[in-house]
């Protein structure tokens, strides 16, 4: 059916209504007449509106799908990058040194070490390498809830489109059957519905392609989460309150107390380096 063609290409659902009422005037006058008082018969114009409106959701569908590749590629990059991160070799931290020059530390308020002072520097840089990481970890991690919330969102516009598909098709078939209505002449006898004529459709949210990009997306949000939670326990420092070193986001570093003596060092340099 040609007609069927320019319907669904039309934008002008009045347009499109008139057109299909008209076709059930004609067919009701062609057609023998105990086509359309069969409840078990489908008239073409219904199944062929079906039809099209399959092929509409298809699409929709594969359209779907396409989001959920795309959206997934993003998420397993993104958990690379915190993967990459948390694996950096440079932001563990290292023993800090307990003896002094060989000797057991006597009086660490007043003296430090070479091997002490440059133990704190180390520390400093390691702790700047770990807010650096940690930011890019965050950052990562967000870009995952966001790529999340970026699917519910195509889930929610594909349950749209194929409502306003069924929609379409349930006005056209209305108004066919109307124009049916108005020719055939034995109308009294036309069942109130025909086979076809009306068609369950899927629960939002339900179909096998929303579940599953649900669960990869999940499940890869819960993995990072699970390892960012433990990279921090260990790499955080420890003077840090537990509670602060298990956030999730940047915790700040707790600074190294104040060095009242840090000519000890410039005092040792004349004895080589220890």
């Amino acid at each position: 059916m040609a007609f069927l063609s320019r319907l669904f290409k039309r934008g002008d659902p009045p347009a499109e209504r008139e057109e299909a009422r008209r076709q059930g005037m004609r067919d009701a006058r062609r057609h023998p007449l105990g086509e359309f008082t069969d409840p078990d018969y489908q008239p073409a114009y219904v199944t062929e509106i079906r039809a099209r409106a399959r092929e509409q959701i298809t699409e929709v569908d594969r359209r779907l799908a396409a989001a959920r590749t795309v959206l997934l590629e993003r998420a397993v990059g993104a958990r690379e990058v915190i993967l990459r991160e948390l694996g950096r070799s440079d932001t563990r931290p290292e023993p800090r040194p307990t003896h002094v020059n060989g000797h057991a530390t006597a009086d660490e308020d007043t003296f430090i070490s070479i091997a002490e002072a440059r133990a704190r520097r180390a520390e400093a840089r390691r702790r700047a390498v770990v807010e650096e990481a940690n930011a890019n970890v965050q950052q990562a991690r967000a870009r995952i809830e966001q790529l999340s919330q970026e699917w519910e969102s195509a889930l929610i516009e594909r349950d749209h489109e194929v409502e306003a598909v069924h929609a379409r098709a349930e006005q056209l078939i209305a108004a066919y059957k109307g124009g049916v209505l108005e020719a055939h002449p034995r109308r009294e006898e036309i069942p109130s519905l025909w086979k076809g004529e009306v068609i369950a459709m899927e629960a939002n949210g339900d179909t096998p392609a929303a579940i599953s990009g649900r669960e990869e997306i999940g499940r890869i949000l819960r993995e990072v989460e699970g390892r960012i939670e433990v990279w921090q326990a260990e790499v955080m420092p420890r003077e840090l309150p537990a509670e602060s070193r298990r956030q999730l986001g940047p915790a700040p570093f707790a600074s190294d107390p104040p060095d009242d003596h840090a000519t000890a060092e410039g005092q040792d340099l004349g004895q080589g380096d220890a």
